[in-house]
């Protein structure tokens, strides 16, 4: 009996220490997502179609999550024409963001064997909740109204992320909105 005790208390040591251990490693996870969380920003992305009138034809919207210096990438395919826009947030000190972003565009008439391609790189300083205005196909509404002809719109807006209940999943990917 006293050789039972003797051989079960290293053992019952060992069994709590390796236990306070797992819930140290649990702690330091927890910690090290909540960093990750307090740092990351909500990227929305959103892409209309207007035609000379402000009513869109079409639209399509999509919310990301990502870390500062991390890029976003959204593509838009057509009929005849293909956009990427690839967004990289930066914080800076005075709590704005400085965006980089750019954007590429195939484009072919529907009766040209032909393809355009068509580039653009800016670097935009905003505020968190500001919205940027990108034009990579077409006139601003103006100028379009002027023209009569549809143009391209899309708008980013950066925010700081605030996480929301697990029940309402976020949208990965540009969905056509009705």
């Amino acid at each position: 009996m006293v050789r039972r005790s003797v051989v079960l208390a290293p053992l019952l040591l060992a069994l709590t220490a390796l236990q306070a251990q797992a819930e140290q490693s649990q702690l330091n996870a927890k910690e090290a997502l909540q960093s990750l969380l307090s740092n990351a920003l909500q990227v929305t992305i959103a892409a209309r179609m207007l035609p000379s009138e402000e009513k869109p034809i079409w639209k399509a919207q999509s919310t990301q999550i990502t870390l500062p210096g991390r890029s976003i990438r959204v593509r838009l395919d057509g009929d005849n024409i293909r956009i990427y826009l690839i967004c990289t947030p930066y914080v800076q000190d005075n709590k704005g963001v400085l965006l980089l972003a750019q954007g590429q565009v195939w484009f072919a008439e529907p009766t040209d064997n032909e393809v355009k391609y068509s580039s653009t790189f800016s670097s935009i300083p905003i505020s968190f909740g500001e919205k940027v205005l990108f034009f990579p196909l077409g006139f601003t509404g103006e100028q379009a109204q002027r023209k009569g002809v549809a143009s391209v719109q899309v708008e980013v807006e950066i925010v700081p992320y605030r996480p929301q209940p697990l029940s309402q999943p976020s949208v990965q990917h540009l969905q056509p909105q009705q």
